[in-house]
């Protein structure tokens, strides 16, 4: 008990470290949930004291703690965050989302096979999936960023049900359970795997409700409706959807059919995520320019105004050379851009035909990775005026190689308008 006790004193010197960690931790989540249009509902806790010495206490019997340390790397929850899920399918996104945001030293996946209930169960029992994590660098952290904290990613119901069985199961204060407390633990747990059931079924109800409707006018309805329309295939990346979300802004409400059109274009077999395709998509459409929706997104991300009108052109510029590779790169020039779907490596595909020479394809990379920084990263990049005549002197080139002059002369005049 001394080495308990110790271990108590100390922590209790600590408690304000670990409740601002799991601070930092729960509002990096939350900043992401509403970016990306999840429902979710987070909460943030340090572990209290006196609940602490209640398990370390328990723990001790088995572990025989011998000093500070051993105690320290048992614990793994003293900052913990729940994150809480309205629909459960979308903790895929939520393991992107976590992936992305912290360094991941661990991640459990329940049920857990190796854990022996006390009453043997008809039903599965917790569905969730928990995170040890630590903060990635930054200055503004950096007192915090070698601390574990733990994220606990659930539904709603689920984590109803968890903390009940909890309490009651394993931190039972008025004695042991019977076996018909017990039992009625377990037709409650089968009641919530049946509500995550009917969660799942609302998710896809309301993703068939949008598709019927003309507009879409919610980032909640975006995310829901993209999720639903890959949810069936295997190791998808979806990326940072706020980056699509803040682009559409730009039209306010999002027509469904051009949606749909533009998700028949994703390649999930291309490394960019589904996000980073469809907003390629979306801005190297020939419409953005002519509706000015390329201006307005720029206005959106608030950059200087000096660095606005650079963006601007260079942006546009860049939506043409994407369909004059794709003209050149498809061997048709009377096309329909429906028919293909995103290729990332089509500047490559350039070189094979010997429209570019390698070291144009460099330079158009090198352009790309400016592009990228403000398109997909939010980033400001250091984009010259150099930089500007490089792309258009490669994007009149290219448009010179189209042999059809209909369409030679439409490029020709929209970069002409820039």
């Amino acid at each position: 008990m001394k080495i308990i006790n110790e271990f108590i004193d100390q922590y209790n010197k600590e408690y304000d470290y670990y409740q601002k960690l799991s601070q930092i931790v729960s509002n990096k989540i939350e900043d992401q949930l509403f970016k990306r249009g999840i429902k979710a509902i987070v909460s943030f806790r340090a572990k209290k004291p006196e609940r602490l010495l209640d398990k370390l206490v328990k723990r001790n019997e088995k572990k025989k703690y011998k000093n500070l340390n051993e105690i320290y790397e048992d614990i793994v929850d003293l900052a913990g965050i729940r994150v809480s899920l309205y629909f459960p399918s979308e903790r895929e996104l939520l393991n992107e989302i976590i992936n992305e945001i912290f360094d991941v030293k661990l991640k459990k996946d329940f049920p857990d096979n190796t854990h022996t209930p006390k009453y043997t169960k008809r039903f599965s029992g917790y569905w969730a999936t928990h995170y040890r994590v630590q903060l990635k660098e930054h200055h503004l952290t950096k007192r915090y960023q070698n601390t574990l904290a733990e994220i606990q990613v659930a539904s709603v119901l689920m984590h109803a049900w968890s903390e009940v069985e909890h309490d009651l199961v394993y931190k039972p204060y008025s004695g042991e359970l019977s076996k018909e407390e017990l039992s009625i633990l377990d037709e409650i747990n089968g009641l919530v795997l049946a509500g995550e059931i009917a969660l799942e079924r609302l998710q896809s109800a309301m993703a068939l409700r949008t598709e019927k409707s003309s507009k879409i006018d919610d980032k909640y309805e975006l995310t829901n409706y993209i999720f639903n329309y890959f949810k069936n295939k295997e190791n998808i990346k979806f990326g940072n959807t706020y980056l699509i979300n803040n682009f559409l802004k730009t039209n306010e409400k999002i027509d469904t059919k051009l949606l749909n059109e533009y998700l028949n274009l994703i390649n999930l077999e291309d490394k960019e995520s589904i996000s980073n395709q469809l907003l390629d998509i979306y801005m190297n459409d020939s419409n953005a320019i002519q509706k000015d929706l390329i201006k307005k997104y720029i206005n959106n991300l608030n950059l200087p105004n000096s660095n606005t009108p650079i963006f601007e052109r260079f942006l546009k510029c860049w939506s043409i050379l994407d369909e004059t590779s794709l003209i050149l790169t498809n061997d048709e020039y009377k096309f329909d851009k429906t028919k293909f779907k995103y290729s990332g490596n089509r500047f490559d595909l350039l070189l094979k035909k010997n429209y570019i020479n390698s070291e144009e394809l460099n330079i158009i990379l090198d352009l790309r990775v400016l592009r990228n920084e403000l398109v997909h990263n939010l980033k400001v990049p250091k984009v010259l005026n150099t930089d500007f005549e490089s792309l258009m002197t490669i994007t009149r080139k290219l448009i010179n190689k189209v042999e059809d002059k209909k369409s030679r002369e439409k490029l020709e005049d929209t970069l002409n308008k820039i």
